[in-house]
């Protein structure tokens, strides 16, 4: 019984719910790109942290951005790499002082355990007139992966990030308060606090079935995957 129950399950989510394709993910970070651009200085040197594969670096470069890349050498796209990235240690970003306009994140913040000592590495390579971008995962992305992922794996869903206990209260750790107060206590002001624009889950629902403008029109009522914050040094008090 249980597994023709199983069976049945399967019929109906196998086109809910396809294994990802990696030109699906790869035209989503894509997109996210262009839809932060705006967001972005119109030129400058950037610092792409966590660059994975270099899908984003590559797109920011076509943008007429001066890109360079880092992410860690046990990344899961290491042997993906489409895009010049250097290894680093995750811990000390290996440039020098003052060297860039922009540090752009996409995905990374909830993945480094020292992420509030880390921001005053970011700071650190950040001109004083430059700008931090990231794109964070929201409570929307993480509460519908809570849903999907038991129908995909038939397991409770598990913890994405490095900064929650479980996967339900990173509902609150993926909120866009819970990342405002991150970055104003570690030195940061926050110019900007939005929406990606994209809804898609971790678990990959309709995949590459339902389009890029579809999800986007998808995303004012069921919530964007990620949230954008741009951000500059906090003035000192005088």
């Amino acid at each position: 019984m249980k597994e023709h129950l199983k069976r049945i399950v399967r019929t109906i989510r196998n086109p809910f719910l396809p294994m990802q394709s990696r030109e699906h993910l790869e035209a989503l970070r894509k997109r996210e790109v262009e839809l932060l651009r705006s967001s972005l200085p119109p030129v400058g040197r950037l610092l792409e942290i966590g660059a994975g594969s270099g899908w984003q670096s590559r797109a920011l470069a076509s943008m007429g951005y001066e890109v360079s890349a880092i992410d860690i050498a046990a990344s899961n796209y290491a042997e993906q790499r489409i895009w010049p990235v250097a290894d680093y240690d995750g811990h000390r970003i290996p440039f020098g002082d003052a060297q860039f306009d922009i540090v752009f994140s996409s995905n990374v913040l909830e993945h480094i355990p020292h992420v509030h000592a880390f921001q005053a590495e970011i700071q650190r390579v950040l001109k004083d007139a430059g700008l931090a971008v990231h794109a964070v995962p929201s409570s929307a992305w993480r509460f519908w992966t809570n849903l999907t992922h038991p129908l995909r794996y038939w397991t409770p869903p598990i913890r994405h990030g490095e900064h929650a206990s479980n996967a339900a209260s990173e509902i609150y750790y993926f909120s866009r308060g819970w990342w405002t107060r991150l970055f104003m206590a570690t030195g940061w002001e926050v110019v900007q606090a939005r929406p990606g624009g994209i809804f898609y889950t971790g678990c990959s629902v309709f995949d590459h079935h339902l389009s890029l403008e579809r999800r986007e029109r998808l995303a004012p009522v069921l919530g964007s995957a990620c949230s954008i914050f741009v951000l500059r040094k906090a003035a000192l008090p005088t």
